[in-house]
């Protein structure tokens, strides 16, 4: 007689091996995988399901934008369903490029950076396990006054010709100069120009200088060097001035001594007016 003890301990055991796969055996559980702005659509038990299609977006501040150093910059992001209602995350973080430090441990806020060109990015952990990551680029925190400028520097000499009338030596060239994110350096570039006297011309350079202080106002001084008919010369004189919404304004005037002239008064003025608000730090 046949026993029928084997296959009923076969059946069992084949019982238990399926019964082992479909738990899913006893290994740990994989964590969650980072998702760039939108939910990977998996959930777990008790989480609502809107979860599984969240999307995170950023609306402040935007890519490639500007804001004014020494002010707060505003941060806001959203979790959505793919309908657009607002879901809510318990943890949120705003961080820069290397992921520290956090900036703000909220959807929304104000924040104040130093000044630079920034990647913000906002990471959002969702109930179900995923972590969203959304980022914008090219944030620039800058000074009110940080730009390119291009414009004019004039110089107006008046002197007496001995036992003769009056004589007015004018130098007109350009001005173009870049200030820094951090608003405190401006190089300007050097310059020259072509003056027309009693008939004849000579040439002209100057270099200027600036002094930035952090209110906006402006001091210097700009080096002139003449080769004229009188003999060449250097011309230092000191200009004092300031930077306005869009343009940048300096006046100059003093006495000089000129070679056979003796005293002239000197006057003239710095203008320029923005060009580009978008520098690079790099160049």
């Amino acid at each position: 007689m046949l026993s029928l003890r084997a296959p009923r301990l076969l059946i069992a055991g084949v019982l238990a091996v399926v019964g082992l796969a479909a738990t899913g055996g006893c290994g740990d559980d994989l964590p969650p995988e980072d998702v760039d702005g939108s939910s990977s659509g998996t959930s777990s038990g008790g989480v609502d399901p809107a979860y599984d299609f969240a999307r995170l977006e950023i609306h402040e501040p935007e890519s490639a934008s500007i804001h004014l150093l020494g002010e707060p910059l505003h941060l806001a992001a959203e979790v959505t369903d793919p309908d657009g209602i607002p879901l809510e995350v318990d943890e949120v973080a705003w961080v820069t490029r290397d992921d520290e430090p956090t900036l703000l441990a909220a959807l929304e806020g104000d924040v104040e950076l130093d000044a630079g060109i920034y990647e913000l990015a906002a990471v959002a952990h969702l109930p179900n396990g995923d972590r969203l990551r959304t980022t914008v680029g090219g944030v620039r925190v800058q000074a009110r006054w940080t730009g390119e400028y291009d414009g004019e520097l004039v110089l107006v000499i008046e002197a007496s010709i001995p036992g003769g009338g009056p004589l007015a030596l004018r130098c007109e060239g350009p001005l173009h100069f870049v200030v820094s994110l951090d608003g405190r350096d401006a190089p300007v570039d050097a310059g020259d120009c072509t003056i027309s006297v009693l008939g004849q011309s000579f040439e002209g350079t100057y270099e200027t200088e600036m002094l930035i202080y952090p209110a906006g106002l402006v001091r210097g001084t700009v080096a002139f060097a003449f080769d004229t008919p009188l003999g060449a010369f250097d011309l230092p004189l000191e200009w004092a001035g300031a930077f306005y919404d869009d343009r940048f304004s300096a006046g100059l005037e003093g006495t000089v001594d000129l070679p056979l002239l003796g005293s002239a008064d000197a006057s003239g003025s710095l203008q320029a007016r923005i060009i580009d608000r978008y520098v690079d730090p790099e160049g």
